[in-house]
């Protein structure tokens, strides 16, 4: 009977500690989720879901195109009017890489593509609301990708972009 008492509590505890591992896996689940909802609230989130069609839009083109996007839902980040962001981008010798914009608020992405010297090694180029860079890296190297929103006609701008690598 000793036995059994102890083994009875042995296993109320196991479930105990099992349910205590559950709360907290639960509860840091929801900490998460809770965080990507303020983040996402920071972002603009209204204003992103209204980006949507526009952000189709240039995915279908470089997709219809042989390119294949980093991340599709894109990235998004607030900026302040005229007001450079700069991000990593890493070039890989003879791997072609594509970099694609859009704006909420702005009259247009001013994007460059900087070498880790600085110099601009290319470009963006307007197409509708977008802007889009293509470039051959003629070595391995790191770089930048520069946005600004140009024109901003709210205290911050939402830019969504993403890089995108050949199929």
């Amino acid at each position: 009977m000793i036995g059994s008492v102890q083994s009875d509590r042995n296993h109320r505890g196991s479930m105990m500690t099992h349910g205590v591992r559950s709360f907290v896996v639960v509860g840091l689940a929801l900490a998460g989720l809770a965080g990507a909802v303020v983040e996402a609230k920071a972002a603009g989130s209204p204003v992103v879901a209204a980006m949507d069609d526009g952000w189709q839009s240039v995915l279908r083109r470089w997709i219809g195109n042989g390119w294949k996007p980093f991340h599709t839902e894109g990235f998004n980040f607030l900026a302040p009017a005229n007001t450079p962001k700069r991000w990593g981008a890493g070039l890989k010798q003879d791997a072609p890489v594509a970099f694609a914009a859009i704006c909420d608020a702005c009259s247009g992405v001013r994007m460059r593509l900087l070498d880790s010297r600085g110099i601009v090694l290319g470009q963006g180029q307007p197409a509708g609301n977008s802007t889009a860079l293509s470039y051959m890296p003629m070595a391995t190297e790191k770089a930048s990708i520069e946005l600004t929103a140009v024109g901003c006609r709210a205290s911050n701008c939402v830019i969504r972009y993403t890089s995108f690598g050949r199929r």
